[in-house]
């Protein structure tokens, strides 16, 4: 499911997720041909594909994706939020070692206070080799473009580590707030439609902030094909005007569209650019420039 599909209610979980990881002693062959188990490390294996999806030296022992994923849609329920009309895609790295999903609840629309379609949207992560921290995220997610927006004001999400996600209703009375204060931060999307952003500010901003790497000496360098890049998706809303709503829109669009050469894990790569975004309108700088308040 690497498209869109439509749904009546959160999906169960694809056939290819729904496995139990096991995990076996690591092995090696020695110079005289006999096979050695690995003292501490483990192959943790798709059952379904007989495949390794990585190697551990930790207690890691993950679980079958479906446990969280099931204890998730069951807390959506108790919720009570409208899940009537959604639309959800999967995107699954090779042989199910990590998996993000994207759901739209289309009975979510601020297009009332924004002026265009905007829904509501949970992002979903998981991994077994570790690439991920399970993690539930909720935002606004823009329809013209596709671009799911990066939080300004406040980030919603259920993480491993901080909520019980076996507990259905603790996971319900959470996400029963969500509308709520997604209205909250859809309110501050006209404050930056009113800013004026020239073009050599957002440009200056992203060479700054986006374009730029680290080497291997640790020196800060600058990536002159990310920067033509910047600037060519700044081009792609000009219908915005020079204002804070296009910078946001350009950066947002950056960490939704991502591509990749043959063998990039393309679902790893997105999760890391919309970390990336995320970060980049969390700064102060950012929200300076495109009228927001700091406390935002």
């Amino acid at each position: 499911m690497s498209k869109y599909e439509s749904f009546a209610g959160i999906p169960a979980l694809p056939v290819e997720l729904d496995f139990n990881p096991v995990r076996e002693p690591a092995k090696r062959v020695n110079t005289r041909g006999d096979v050695q188990i690995i003292p501490g490390v483990y192959n943790i294996v798709n059952p379904l594909t007989d495949t390794v999806m990585t190697v551990s030296k930790s207690k890691h022992n993950p679980v079958n994706y479906a446990i969280a994923w099931e204890s998730f849609r069951a807390g959506i329920e108790a919720s009570g939020i409208d899940t009537s009309d959604v639309e959800c895609k999967f995107n699954v790295s090779p042989d199910g070692k990590s998996f993000t999903c994207d759901i739209i609840l289309k009975r979510f629309n601020f297009e009332r206070v924004v002026g265009e379609p905007v829904f509501m949207r949970f992002r979903i992560t998981d991994s077994h080799d570790m690439s991920f921290v399970r993690d539930f995220l909720c935002g606004l997610w823009r329809l013209w473009c596709t671009n799911g927006c990066s939080s300004v004001r406040e980030q919603l999400r259920l993480r491993e580590k901080h909520t019980s996600l076996s507990d259905p209703e603790k996971v319900g009375s959470v996400v029963a707030e969500y509308p709520a204060r997604l209205e909250a931060e859809a309110e501050l999307y006209p404050l930056m439609m009113g800013t004026r952003v020239s073009q050599d500010q957002a440009i200056d901003f992203m060479e700054r902030n986006v374009a730029t790497y680290r080497n291997n000496a640790g020196k800060i360098k600058l990536n002159n094909k990310a920067l033509e890049e910047c600037n060519r998706i700044w081009g792609l809303y000009g219908s915005m005007g020079d204002t804070g709503y296009r910078l946001y829109n350009t950066l947002t669009h950056i960490g939704t569209h991502v591509e990749g050469r043959e063998g990039t894990n393309i679902t790893l790569k997105q999760a890391r650019m919309e970390q990336k975004v995320q970060e980049v309108v969390s700064l102060p700088e950012f929200k300076s420039l495109v009228g927001l308040p700091l406390a935002a």
